[in-house]
């Protein structure tokens, strides 16, 4: 069943591409249908050995296809099954290695891991209501501070990472700024492979005072901001929001912004839903806010297909959905959804992620 499990993976990923690669398609559907009858035959006379040598070199011919074949058929299959088709040889594994993989089919609506922070188990919801369980060590008493692009920026025993689930691949950042992570929030405005990666931690001290830490690609100094205003809620979502500026919201209507050009500055504003003329002082935005995105997506679940269970508790991390309603990105706020018994709740985290196999180089640092 194995065999026929390998059979029908590159038979799925063809079918993405059988404008390029009909023959291929054919020939592969024969192998299926003689792999699946061989399993299901118990009747047969067949010599099991002999049966075993003629798979296995059939098995052989599939791994010497040439690697730029496999580099496409990889690069058109959904997520889940371009990891399973990385694990089907040697050779279709180093054939995908360097593919930078994005699930198409889910380009709009971003995925779900759940995980409780004491162990490595997780859960993986999908935008199309399926759910993978899996174990991630560096989730393991981790806490996530921001996602974007794929990436997860984790603290975990006085450091921060960069890490992403679906390949794996780490970024360990310099000279921690933070001991422990309170209401701490963070955001960065680029893949941390990329040469202009910013990444800023946001403390609230008290109502009134916010510290900033903030850290550009190839620095191993974080630089230290402060700024005092009006009396802030709750800071809960942070996000990137055009060139150096970055924004911070609050549980409210309060928005916060540090523009980190030549001159540092900050400056606070209140967010409100257009429904007149701008006005030349308004700033329109360009994304849309949704405060609530986990629990309508909960609710509108039903029995095992629900994010929670009776009782639980989360604290969810949002991201940004580019380009979700015309030219304006989807900002996914971040949640905090209490359970009506706390004392005898679980406590959970979730991060919502866009999925997505970032390649690293073995050498990559930041």
């Amino acid at each position: 069943m194995r065999r026929v499990l390998r059979v029908a993976i590159i038979i799925r990923a063809l079918s993405y591409c059988c404008h390029l690669f009909q023959p291929l398609v054919n020939i592969f559907c024969l192998k299926a249908s003689q792999a699946e009858s061989m399993s299901h035959d118990l009747t047969s006379a067949v010599d099991p050995t002999s049966t075993e040598s003629r798979m296995e070199a059939e098995e052989d011919k599939w791994s010497d296809l040439p690697h730029e074949l496999l580099s496409k058929i990889a690069g058109e299959l959904g997520l889940m099954d371009f990891l399973s088709f990385r694990c089907v040889c040697k050779d279709w594994h180093i054939a995908s290695s360097k593919v930078s993989h994005e699930d198409k089919s889910s380009k709009s609506e971003p995925w779900l891991l759940v995980y409780e922070g004491e162990g490595s188990q997780c859960s993986l919801h999908s935008s199309k209501h399926k759910r993978y369980i899996s174990h991630i060590q560096e989730l393991e008493g981790a806490a996530c501070l921001a996602s974007h692009e794929g990436w997860l920026l984790l603290f975990r025993e006085g450091s921060l990472f960069f890490f992403c689930p679906f390949s794996k691949a780490k970024i360990e950042l310099p000279n921690c700024p933070i001991t422990e992570v309170t209401d701490h929030i963070a955001a960065f405005s680029s893949a941390p492979t990329a040469q202009d990666c910013s990444v800023v931690v946001l403390n609230q001290l008290n109502a009134f005072e916010l510290q900033l830490f903030m850290l550009c690609r190839g620095e191993n100094a974080w630089s230290k901001h402060s700024y005092a205003g009006y009396p802030f809620k709750r800071m809960r979502t942070a996000v990137f929001y055009k060139e150096k500026e970055f924004h911070f919201l609050d549980e409210g209507d309060g928005l916060v912004s540090f523009d980190a050009s030549e001159s540092p500055q900050w400056k606070s504003f209140v967010v409100r839903v257009q429904e007149s003329e701008s006005t030349p002082s308004d700033v329109v935005l360009n994304y849309v806010i949704s405060k609530n995105f986990f629990q309508r997506h909960n609710n509108e679940r039903s029995g095992n297909l629900r994010f929670l269970e009776a009782n639980d508790s989360i604290s969810t991390v949002g991201t940004t959905v580019p380009r979700h309603t015309g030219n304006f990105d989807l900002l996914i706020g971040s949640e905090r959804i209490e359970a009506p018994k706390q004392s005898e709740s679980r406590h959970l985290k979730g991060v919502w992620i866009q999925p997505k196999y970032c390649y690293v180089p073995p050498d990559q640092t930041w």
